[in-house]
């Protein structure tokens, strides 16, 4: 086995691992980092900045969603693409069948991952004129 060899099995081995927990790991940055966001960028009186009529703290969670959402998306498609180039190979032994679990239930659930973290990102509408009635 040559060092080529080894190199492409572990590159191909990290894009299995990265297509099956990519969405898992950005979805939980996103979820912390949106509430620390959300909760100290308003108690601090960071919401007073404004930038291009938009609140820093709703820029902060902007820039946060896009951060998250980027390799969300990266591991969805590389996990479909890796999927469908299972599919097609003909042969089949048991020690690629993990690999096959991970790169056929990864797309998916990566898939899902992006859209909670879209969804988690509308409340950001509710940044951009500031945190609240400020007295």
């Amino acid at each position: 086995m040559s060092l080529e060899t080894i190199e492409f099995s572990s590159l191909r081995m990290f894009r299995r691992w990265f297509s099956f927990l990519g969405g898992g790991l950005a979805w939980t940055f996103h979820l912390l980092t949106i509430y620390a966001i959300g909760e100290f960028g308003c108690v601090s009186g960071f919401d007073h900045h404004v930038y291009a009529g938009v609140s820093a703290v709703a820029w902060l969670l902007i820039i946060v969603g896009v951060v998250s959402l980027v390799p969300a998306l990266a591991a969805t498609c590389i996990g479909y693409v890796d999927a469908r180039r299972d599919a097609r190979e003909e042969k089949r032994s048991p020690y690629t069948e993990g690999s096959r679990y991970l790169s056929s239930f990864g797309w998916p659930l990566n898939g899902v991952f992006s859209l909670i973290i879209i969804v988690e990102s509308l409340p950001v509408f509710a940044y951009l004129g500031g945190c609240g009635v400020h007295g």
